[in-house]
């Protein structure tokens, strides 16, 4: 990290929760691990809210928006502007313009969610759904909030959560975690941020795909074995038992549910697998791991359905001397079979497989 990156880091660090904050203006910062994946700043009015954000990934873009509210209407927008100028210098459009008359999900944006979280506290009771609609789409994202607690408000937005927000009595959002679920982000009102300073210079510096996709192919013993998955990195955070939950079932990966497609049968750690097509999934937990195969395939990652499961099997755990940056999954033939590996962070972990004959 610059020397930007690690003062902005260590202001977050030292903020905790802020005791008081003008409820018109604001600014946040959204981390990925030790790097800051992006900016946004805004005010809001009784009949508008305007802000801007600059975003990381996949390509660095400032984006500029405009809510404009009914007068009377609780809330209720009458419009909504997004103007996106791509300004890393990647392959895009230089500048996009969407629009909508409902309240928007733009990606990063806690200014918008924290519209979500001050009507839910005005509504009050322990449960509030209501929709977001992503600027050019036509269908709603459900949400939902539940209350927890005088200070946290846990949502979820079309399966991207649970986001616990802190946040004050009207709900006005101090921060959020995101630790544990899908977006694995953190969040923190900040004050003094040089915004524009900031946001230039990240401009030649984007992160890219976040998680990009990877393919896997080997032949062994007559059967030909191809693995789709995508690579998230650590990023400076600690994985298992804290970005993937313990005893919990994980995507194996990010994105779409991780695929691996074998042309012959296999016997795996000595079950007998079909030729076909098969989701992967885990449950890492401390005192060892559990591979699921799964025979429904084509879904989002967190999608899992346990009635498709076709088996569940242990595989082999140990600690690695280096850490591994990216996730990996390896194929390693060896006579009639091979490996299956994965490895990320300090922990590898494996299983035996063999081509049938």
């Amino acid at each position: 990290m610059n020397t930007t990156i690690v003062g902005l880091v260590a202001a977050i660090a030292s903020l905790g929760a802020p005791a008081t904050l003008a409820a018109q203006t604001g600014q946040f910062v959204v981390l990925l691990g030790h790097d800051t994946l992006a900016i946004e700043q805004y005010t809001r009015t009784a009949d508008r809210l305007q802000g801007e954000l600059v975003v990381r990934a996949p390509r660095t873009v400032h984006q500029v928006y405009t809510a404009t509210f009914k007068p009377g209407g609780g809330g209720t927008i009458e419009r909504f502007e997004l103007v996106t100028h791509n300004v890393s210098g990647a392959p895009g459009p230089a500048e996009t313009r969407a629009t909508a008359r409902t309240l928007p999900y733009v990606g990063q944006s806690y200014a918008l969610v924290e519209e979500v979280t001050r009507a839910a506290r005005a509504a009050g009771g322990a449960r509030y759904t209501t929709s977001m609609l992503p600027p050019g789409d036509t269908v709603p994202l459900p949400v939902t909030v539940e209350a927890r607690g005088s200070d946290t408000l846990v949502l979820n937005i079309d399966g991207i959560g649970p986001l616990r927000a802190r946040v004050d009595s009207t709900g006005m959002i101090l921060g959020v975690s995101g630790i544990g679920g899908t977006s694995q982000v953190i969040v923190e009102r900040v004050r003094g941020l040089d915004f524009a300073a900031v946001g230039k210079s990240f401009a030649p510096r984007s992160l890219g795909r976040l998680s990009p996709p990877d393919t896997v192919r080997a032949h062994v013993a007559g059967a030909s074995l191809t693995l789709r998955y995508s690579r998230p990195s650590t990023r400076g955070r600690v994985i298992f038992g804290n970005v993937v939950p313990w005893n919990q079932v994980w995507r194996t990966g990010a994105n779409e549910a991780t695929v691996l497609e074998t042309s012959a049968d296999l016997r795996l750690a000595g079950k007998a697998v079909p030729a076909g097509k098969y989701s992967l999934w885990t449950i890492p937990a401390p005192t060892g791991w559990k591979l699921i195969i799964n025979s429904n395939t084509g879904q989002w990652g967190t999608a899992y359905d346990a009635k498709y499961d076709f088996a569940r099997l242990e595989m082999n755990v140990e600690a690695l001397q280096q850490p591994v940056e990216q996730f990996t999954i390896a194929i390693e033939p060896k006579g009639n079979g091979g490996v299956l590996t994965l490895e990320w962070d300090k922990t590898r972990a494996w299983i035996p497989f063999e081509a049938k004959q």
